[in-house]
C-alpha cells in the first residue's frame, strides 16, 4: 500500500526521573489510556539492585504530567528478568543491591508492560508483562491494585539456544493489543531466528487470546531481512533486528510501530550494542507485515539530544476523529549497550518520555 506520512516531534522531553525508584529510566515500554477528562500512562522505571516498576502518571491536556503518589513501596530483594545466559548462567540485570520504602506511584513489578483498558468489562484494566517466569497477567478495577493471574504464567518462559555463541535468549518484549476488527488480544511476543553467519536475531511472533488468559503458542510471523539490514548499514551499523513491533488498527488495515534495533556488534558476555529508532509497518491481516517507508517514522534525536539513543513507544497510540496520530514515546540519550557489565552507565545518562504526531496522506 501507498502510503505517506509527515511526523513531528515535541521538542522537550514530557515525563523524565525524579524519584528513587525510577532512578535513570522513566520509559515507554508501557501504555497510554484515555479516560473523560484525562490520560492516563503506564510507564515502565527500574532500579538497579531491585528490578522493574509499572509506574502511574496523569494528565489532563496530554502534556503536563503528574505522578500521584498513591501506593507504599517496599522492596529490598532483587528480582530476576532474564534475556540472555551465558555458559549456562543468566545474566541479571542488576549490578548492587539496594533497598526502597516510601511511597509511590508504583502499581506493578513487571517487565515491558501492555496496558489494555476495556470499561465495559468487570476488570477494565488489563496487564500483560515479563517477569522470571515468563509473559504474566493481572487485573484490576480501578488501574491501581492489580491482582496477579492465579495461574500465571500465561506464556512460560521462551528460551532460544544459540550453540555457536552458547548463550541462550529468552523472548523478554511483548507489547499487546485488543484487535477490533478480529475482536481478540493479540501478543506481539519476541522470537529468534539463527541467521546463515550464525547470529542471533530478533524477530516478531504473535500470540492470540479471546480472554486474555488463554494465548496460542507463539510464532514467528515477520524476520529481518536484506531491507532492514540496508537501512541499518546505511546509518553506520553492521545490521538491524526487530526489537519490538506495536500494531494497531487503522481503517480496514493495521499500521505497526516498528522499534529497528540497528546493531554494532555482539557482546561477548550480553547483548547488544547499538541504537533503536521507530519505522512505521503495514499489515492487511496482522500476520504479513512490510515497511511503509525506509524513512524513521520516529528518527533518533541528533547527538547530546534526549533522544540521540533509543526510542521506543506506547503500545498504542492516540488516534482522533480525523485520522490523526499521537504516540508517546520513550527516549534515551545513550545507547542500548550501556548498563551491561562491559559498559556501565555514564553520568548523566537517563530515558525520558515524550510525544509525537503523525499524519498520514
Amino acid at each position: 500500500m501507498n502510503i505517506k506520512f509527515t511526523s513531528k516531534k515535541h521538542p522537550e522531553p514530557l515525563l523524565c526521573p525524579e524519584y528513587p525508584w525510577e532512578e535513570r529510566h522513566t520509559y515507554l515500554y508501557g501504555s497510554v489510556i484515555e479516560l473523560k477528562g484525562r490520560l492516563r500512562m503506564y510507564y515502565q522505571s527500574y532500579v538497579d539492585g531491585i528490578g522493574f516498576f509499572v509506574c502511574l502518571a496523569e494528565s489532563k491536556d496530554g502534556i503536563n504530567w503528574e505522578k500521584p503518589l498513591i501506593k507504599p513501596l517496599k522492596e529490598s530483594t532483587p528480582h530476576l528478568y532474564p534475556t540472555v545466559e551465558v555458559e549456562g548462567r543468566v545474566l541479571d540485570f542488576y549490578h548492587k543491591t539496594q533497598r526502597l520504602e516510601c511511597m509511590s506511584n508504583v502499581v506493578a513489578n513487571y517487565h515491558i508492560p501492555s496496558v489494555i483498558y476495556r470499561p465495559e468489562e468487570e476488570y477494565p484494566y488489563k496487564l500483560f508483562g515479563y517477569t522470571e517466569k515468563g509473559y504474566c497477567v493481572a487485573f484490576s478495577k480501578d488501574g491501581i491494585n492489580f491482582v496477579e493471574y492465579e495461574k500465571n504464567p500465561v506464556i512460560p518462559l521462551l528460551k532460544f539456544p544459540n550453540r555457536k555463541t552458547k548463550k541462550v535468549w529468552f523472548s523478554d518484549v511483548a507489547p499487546v493489543f485488543y484487535d477490533r476488527k478480529k475482536k481478540v488480544y493479540r501478543a506481539m511476543v519476541k522470537t529468534y531466528k539463527i541467521d546463515k553467519e550464525g547470529r542471533t536475531r530478533r524477530c516478531v511472533g504473535m500470540s492470540i487470546s479471546k480472554d486474555f488468559i488463554n494465548w496460542s503458542k507463539p510464532r514467528t510471523i515477520w524476520v529481518p531481512s536484506d531491507r532492514e539490514d540496508r537501512i541499518a548499514r546505511s546509518k553506520g551499523f553492521k545490521w538491524a533486528d526487530f526489537y519490538g513491533l506495536c500494531p494497531f488498527n487503522y481503517k480496514d488495515y493495521y499500521l505497526g510501530f516498528l522499534w529497528l534495533f540497528m546493531i554494532d556488534y555482539e557482546f561477548a558476555r550480553g547483548t547488544h550494542e547499538g541504537k533503536i529508532e521507530v519505522y512505521l509497518a503495514y499489515s492487511k491481516d496482522c500476520k504479513r507485515w512490510e515497511l511503509v517507508s525506509e524513512e524513521s517514522v520516529i528518527p533518533l534525536g541528533k547527538e547530546s539530544e534526549w533522544d540521540c539513543g533509543m526510542i521506543t513507544t506506547a503500545n498504542q497510540p492516540l488516534i482522533d476523529r480525523e485520522g490523526n496520530i499521537k504516540i508517546y514515546y520513550s527516549g534515551a540519550n545513550f545507547s542500548h549497550g550501556y548498563g551491561e557489565y562491559e559498559k556501565p552507565y555514564e553520568e548523566g545518562h537517563q530515558f525520558c518520555v515524550g510525544i509525537a504526531d503523525v499524519k498520514l496522506e
